[in-house]
Protein backbone atom coordinates (compact mmCIF):
# COMPACT_ATOMS: atom_id res chain seq x y z
CA UNK A 1 0.00 0.00 0.00
CA UNK A 2 1.48 3.47 -0.72
CA UNK A 3 1.99 6.06 1.47
CA UNK A 4 -1.34 7.97 0.35
CA UNK A 5 -3.12 4.81 0.51
CA UNK A 6 -2.67 4.55 3.89
CA UNK A 7 -2.83 8.69 5.08
CA UNK A 8 -6.37 8.03 2.99
CA UNK A 9 -6.96 4.91 5.64
CA UNK A 10 -5.80 7.06 8.37
CA UNK A 11 -8.19 9.85 7.51
CA UNK A 12 -11.06 7.86 7.03
CA UNK A 13 -11.09 6.19 10.38
CA UNK A 14 -10.61 9.41 12.05
CA UNK A 15 -13.66 10.43 10.81
CA UNK A 16 -16.09 7.23 10.73
CA UNK A 17 -14.65 5.42 14.09
CA UNK A 18 -15.78 6.65 17.54
CA UNK A 19 -13.46 8.15 20.03
CA UNK A 20 -13.06 6.48 23.34
CA UNK A 21 -13.37 8.30 25.84
CA UNK A 22 -11.10 8.62 28.47
CA UNK A 23 -11.77 6.38 31.59
CA UNK A 24 -12.73 7.81 34.87
CA UNK A 25 -11.02 5.50 36.71
CA UNK A 26 -7.93 6.56 39.52
CA UNK A 27 -4.75 5.55 38.55
CA UNK A 28 -3.10 5.89 41.93
CA UNK A 29 -6.08 3.52 43.69
CA UNK A 30 -4.70 0.30 44.58
CA UNK A 31 -7.13 -2.64 43.12
CA UNK A 32 -7.78 -6.10 44.40
CA UNK A 33 -8.67 -7.91 41.10
CA UNK A 34 -9.74 -11.16 42.93
CA UNK A 35 -12.69 -9.03 44.90
CA UNK A 36 -16.00 -9.17 42.65
CA UNK A 37 -16.42 -5.74 44.56
CA UNK A 38 -12.95 -4.37 43.13
CA UNK A 39 -12.71 -1.02 41.89
CA UNK A 40 -12.82 -0.58 38.60
CA UNK A 41 -14.83 0.31 35.05
CA UNK A 42 -18.53 -0.80 35.21
CA UNK A 43 -20.24 1.31 32.62
CA UNK A 44 -20.16 5.10 32.78
CA UNK A 45 -18.15 5.03 35.84
CA UNK A 46 -16.01 3.30 38.03
CA UNK A 47 -16.83 2.10 41.42
CA UNK A 48 -15.79 -0.05 43.83
CA UNK A 49 -13.52 -1.41 47.07
CA UNK A 50 -9.77 -0.62 46.80
CA UNK A 51 -6.69 -1.29 49.04
CA UNK A 52 -6.15 1.48 51.96
CA UNK A 53 -2.96 2.45 51.58
CA UNK A 54 -0.73 2.96 55.32
CA UNK A 55 -0.06 6.55 54.82
CA UNK A 56 -3.21 9.18 54.49
CA UNK A 57 -3.57 12.78 54.74
CA UNK A 58 -4.26 15.11 58.04
CA UNK A 59 -8.04 16.25 56.99
CA UNK A 60 -9.88 15.09 54.08
CA UNK A 61 -12.11 16.76 51.61
CA UNK A 62 -15.37 13.54 51.59
CA UNK A 63 -18.58 15.64 50.48
CA UNK A 64 -19.90 19.32 49.46
CA UNK A 65 -23.96 19.21 49.10
CA UNK A 66 -26.83 21.35 48.90
CA UNK A 67 -29.15 17.82 49.77
CA UNK A 68 -28.66 14.71 50.11
CA UNK A 69 -31.59 12.47 50.52
CA UNK A 70 -31.62 9.42 52.26
CA UNK A 71 -31.92 6.09 49.80
CA UNK A 72 -33.62 3.13 49.98
CA UNK A 73 -30.98 0.40 48.95
CA UNK A 74 -33.82 -2.43 48.59
CA UNK A 75 -35.87 -0.17 46.00
CA UNK A 76 -32.95 -1.03 43.52
CA UNK A 77 -34.14 2.87 42.07
CA UNK A 78 -30.96 5.27 40.85
CA UNK A 79 -29.77 8.04 42.74
CA UNK A 80 -30.18 11.11 40.89
CA UNK A 81 -27.10 14.05 41.33
CA UNK A 82 -27.94 17.37 39.97
CA UNK A 83 -25.51 20.55 40.25
CA UNK A 84 -24.94 24.10 38.25
CA UNK A 85 -21.99 24.73 36.36
CA UNK A 86 -20.06 27.21 34.43
CA UNK A 87 -21.72 26.83 30.96
CA UNK A 88 -19.00 23.82 29.28
CA UNK A 89 -17.17 22.98 32.39
CA UNK A 90 -16.64 18.97 32.41
CA UNK A 91 -17.49 17.87 35.93
CA UNK A 92 -16.03 15.01 37.53
CA UNK A 93 -18.22 12.82 40.14
CA UNK A 94 -16.25 11.44 43.02
CA UNK A 95 -17.92 9.42 46.15
CA UNK A 96 -16.00 7.68 48.92
CA UNK A 97 -16.96 5.39 51.87
CA UNK A 98 -16.60 7.30 55.43
CA UNK A 99 -17.70 4.20 57.25
CA UNK A 100 -14.02 3.34 59.27
CA UNK A 101 -12.29 1.04 57.41
CA UNK A 102 -14.68 0.94 54.36
CA UNK A 103 -12.11 2.11 50.96
CA UNK A 104 -15.02 2.16 48.44
CA UNK A 105 -14.47 4.91 45.65
CA UNK A 106 -16.91 5.92 42.60
CA UNK A 107 -15.46 7.96 39.92
CA UNK A 108 -17.71 9.08 37.22
CA UNK A 109 -17.18 12.04 34.09
CA UNK A 110 -20.84 12.53 33.00
CA UNK A 111 -21.47 15.45 30.89
CA UNK A 112 -24.90 17.79 31.07
CA UNK A 113 -25.58 18.72 34.79
CA UNK A 114 -27.16 15.38 36.61
CA UNK A 115 -26.14 11.75 36.64
CA UNK A 116 -28.31 8.92 37.40
CA UNK A 117 -26.37 6.33 39.89
CA UNK A 118 -27.93 2.72 40.38
CA UNK A 119 -26.95 1.93 43.36
CA UNK A 120 -26.23 -1.91 42.86
CA UNK A 121 -22.73 -1.80 44.85
CA UNK A 122 -23.63 0.44 47.32
CA UNK A 123 -26.45 -2.78 48.06
CA UNK A 124 -24.07 -5.73 47.71
CA UNK A 125 -21.83 -3.59 50.22
CA UNK A 126 -24.35 -2.19 52.26
CA UNK A 127 -23.45 1.29 51.97
CA UNK A 128 -26.03 3.70 54.15
CA UNK A 129 -26.46 7.09 53.30
CA UNK A 130 -24.33 8.57 56.57
CA UNK A 131 -21.75 6.21 55.11
CA UNK A 132 -21.10 8.18 52.04
CA UNK A 133 -19.55 10.91 51.08
CA UNK A 134 -20.13 12.72 47.61
CA UNK A 135 -18.37 15.59 45.78
CA UNK A 136 -18.43 16.81 42.12
CA UNK A 137 -15.72 19.43 40.73
CA UNK A 138 -14.55 21.32 37.35
CA UNK A 139 -11.28 22.98 36.70
CA UNK A 140 -11.50 26.26 36.57
CA UNK A 141 -10.04 29.60 37.70
CA UNK A 142 -9.86 31.29 41.30
CA UNK A 143 -8.04 34.74 42.74
CA UNK A 144 -5.75 34.50 39.20
CA UNK A 145 -4.95 30.57 39.79
CA UNK A 146 -5.94 27.19 38.19
CA UNK A 147 -7.95 25.19 40.96
CA UNK A 148 -10.14 22.43 41.43
CA UNK A 149 -13.47 24.04 42.19
CA UNK A 150 -16.40 22.17 43.68
CA UNK A 151 -20.23 22.19 42.97
CA UNK A 152 -22.57 21.48 45.02
CA UNK A 153 -24.76 18.79 44.75
CA UNK A 154 -28.46 17.74 45.22
CA UNK A 155 -28.71 14.16 45.62
CA UNK A 156 -32.18 12.74 45.43
CA UNK A 157 -34.06 9.04 44.94
CA UNK A 158 -37.59 8.98 44.95
CA UNK A 159 -38.43 12.67 44.77
CA UNK A 160 -36.33 15.15 42.68
CA UNK A 161 -33.22 16.59 44.67
CA UNK A 162 -34.17 19.77 46.31
CA UNK A 163 -32.67 23.05 46.80
CA UNK A 164 -32.04 23.96 50.39
CA UNK A 165 -30.41 27.79 50.55
CA UNK A 166 -27.21 26.12 52.28
CA UNK A 167 -24.78 23.69 51.75
CA UNK A 168 -23.16 21.11 53.61
CA UNK A 169 -19.29 20.32 54.02
CA UNK A 170 -18.20 16.89 55.39
CA UNK A 171 -14.54 16.72 56.12
CA UNK A 172 -12.16 13.34 57.39
CA UNK A 173 -9.48 13.89 60.31
CA UNK A 174 -6.34 11.37 59.67
CA UNK A 175 -5.49 12.23 63.38
CA UNK A 176 -7.33 13.54 66.42
CA UNK A 177 -8.21 17.16 66.09
CA UNK A 178 -8.36 19.73 69.44
CA UNK A 179 -10.72 22.34 67.45
CA UNK A 180 -11.83 23.37 63.99
CA UNK A 181 -11.59 26.77 62.50
CA UNK A 182 -13.46 28.14 59.38
CA UNK A 183 -12.99 31.18 56.96
CA UNK A 184 -15.13 31.52 54.16
CA UNK A 185 -14.00 34.28 51.78
CA UNK A 186 -14.55 35.38 48.15
CA UNK A 187 -12.34 33.49 45.82
CA UNK A 188 -10.36 36.99 44.43
CA UNK A 189 -8.67 38.45 47.03
CA UNK A 190 -9.22 41.94 45.28
CA UNK A 191 -12.70 41.93 46.04
CA UNK A 192 -11.97 41.74 50.44
CA UNK A 193 -14.75 40.12 51.66
CA UNK A 194 -14.84 37.80 54.31
CA UNK A 195 -17.69 36.07 55.37
CA UNK A 196 -16.12 33.98 58.04
CA UNK A 197 -12.85 34.77 60.30
CA UNK A 198 -11.54 31.52 61.73
CA UNK A 199 -14.63 30.84 63.39
CA UNK A 200 -14.44 27.83 65.65
CA UNK A 201 -16.24 25.04 65.40
CA UNK A 202 -16.85 24.00 69.00
CA UNK A 203 -18.41 20.61 68.88
CA UNK A 204 -16.03 19.50 71.78
CA UNK A 205 -13.89 16.14 70.37
CA UNK A 206 -12.84 15.46 66.84
CA UNK A 207 -11.50 11.74 66.50
CA UNK A 208 -9.76 10.31 63.97
CA UNK A 209 -12.04 8.40 60.81
CA UNK A 210 -14.53 10.22 62.43
CA UNK A 211 -16.58 12.41 59.56
CA UNK A 212 -17.30 16.40 60.97
CA UNK A 213 -20.23 17.97 59.33
CA UNK A 214 -19.96 21.67 58.71
CA UNK A 215 -22.47 24.08 57.57
CA UNK A 216 -22.28 26.55 55.07
CA UNK A 217 -25.02 29.48 54.37
CA UNK A 218 -25.24 33.32 53.82
CA UNK A 219 -24.40 33.68 50.45
CA UNK A 220 -25.63 35.49 48.15
CA UNK A 221 -23.77 37.06 45.34
CA UNK A 222 -22.85 33.99 42.67
CA UNK A 223 -19.39 33.63 41.95
CA UNK A 224 -16.77 31.73 43.75
CA UNK A 225 -15.65 31.18 47.32
CA UNK A 226 -12.72 29.86 49.00
CA UNK A 227 -13.01 28.17 52.11
CA UNK A 228 -10.31 27.18 54.33
CA UNK A 229 -10.06 25.06 57.50
CA UNK A 230 -7.48 24.92 59.70
CA UNK A 231 -7.33 22.37 63.22
CA UNK A 232 -5.35 22.18 66.26
CA UNK A 233 -4.22 18.79 66.32
CA UNK A 234 -4.44 16.56 70.12
CA UNK A 235 -0.75 15.46 69.69
CA UNK A 236 0.45 19.27 69.06
CA UNK A 237 0.63 20.55 65.31
CA UNK A 238 -2.06 21.97 63.13
CA UNK A 239 -3.19 21.03 59.65
CA UNK A 240 -5.31 23.40 56.98
CA UNK A 241 -6.98 22.00 54.08
CA UNK A 242 -8.43 24.58 51.51
CA UNK A 243 -10.68 24.12 48.39
CA UNK A 244 -12.90 26.57 46.38
CA UNK A 245 -16.58 26.21 45.65
CA UNK A 246 -18.62 28.01 43.13
CA UNK A 247 -21.91 29.19 44.45
CA UNK A 248 -24.57 29.84 41.71
CA UNK A 249 -26.61 31.96 43.58
CA UNK A 250 -29.76 30.52 42.86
Amino acid sequence: MTSRSCLSVLLWAAQVLPVRAASPCDPGLIQDKSNPYGYRLRGDRCEGIYIQEVSGAPLTVASWTESFADYDLASGAALVIEWESPSGKSVHLRAQGMRRRLYFRMDASPGGTSFSWHPDLLAAIQISKPELGITGSYQGTAGGQGREILLPLRIGQREKPRRSGGYELVVIPGVEFKEMFVTIADADPKNGVTLRNGVPLRYGYYPAERPVKIPVSGLSKAGIYHLQIGATQSAGGASTVDLWFYHSGK
